[in-house]
């Protein structure tokens, strides 16, 4: 389309230099030609052409003008996740560890009196309790170390002592404090009976070949498949061994 133009406005701007000359040169021959061709219609002719050049040159940069670039978005991946921290040990790690401290202190600081005492009251119940429920088990006592035995020396073999002969007065005491011994079990066991409540045997029988007791205050002990066991009556001492009792076999 420019180049159009531009030979379109070629052609015009020649022929409106043409006729000028020709006008110049032989006014009278020209008028006569064209039947009316004056002036003005060469200054047209050349105008239109130079309109018709501009026009070709104004298409042409249009048409070479470079098309606006369309931009996509980068693409942003997306951040990683921070690796878990490395413990360090060194300058690093001491500073760290200071500045916590001074953020503990700061923060102790801040936190008001009444605060502190109902958080050492908490602290003071909570170690009571642990106390209570959990003590500390004792601390159990390390044997001593025994020392080494010295190394056994040979001694001279004892010689065999006649053994003296049985005292039959020795016998006779000896088989008379056992028989004291065997009985003292039974005495004391009342002794206690009458120091609590002042309680004492009354009647001791044989109830379904058991041995039992009645006391003085109409209680009864019986020998049991569980040992010695009191009952409030003979009633429920018969009630108890009806339970215990194997069942009847058909």
């Amino acid at each position: 389309m420019s180049k159009l133009m531009w030979i379109l406005g070629i052609l015009l701007t020649v022929a409106g230099l043409a006729l000028g000359l020709m006008i110049f040169a032989s006014p009278v021959s020209v008028v006569n030609w064209g039947g009316g061709i004056t002036l003005e219609v060469a200054a047209v002719l050349l105008v239109g052409g130079i309109l018709a050049i501009g026009l070709g040159g104004v298409v042409n940069a249009i048409s070479n003008m470079p098309a606006p670039k369309v931009e996509m978005p980068a693409f942003v991946p997306p951040a990683a996740d921070p690796a878990s921290p490395i413990p360090e040990f060194g300058r690093r790690a001491t500073e760290s560890a200071a500045t916590v401290a001074a953020v503990a202190t700061v923060a102790e600081e801040e936190v008001s009196e009444p605060v502190k005492e109902t958080i050492a009251a908490l602290e003071q119940a909570r170690h009571k309790i642990e106390q209570a429920f959990d003590p500390a088990p004792a601390e159990t006592e390390k044997p001593p170390v025994a020392d080494p035995a010295p190394a056994p020396t040979a001694e001279p073999a004892p010689q065999a002592t006649p053994e003296p002969e049985p005292d039959p007065e020795t016998e006779a005491e000896t088989e008379s404090a056992a028989e004291e011994d065997e009985d003292g079990p039974d005495e004391t066991a009342e002794g206690e009976d009458l120091e609590e409540g002042q309680l004492y045997v009354v009647e001791e029988r044989f109830i379904r070949a058991r041995p039992a007791r009645i006391l003085s205050d109409g209680t009864v002990e019986a020998e049991t498949d569980e040992g010695w066991m009191r009952f409030e009556n003979l009633e429920h001492l018969d009630e108890y061994l009806d339970a215990m009792a194997p069942p009847a076999r058909p």
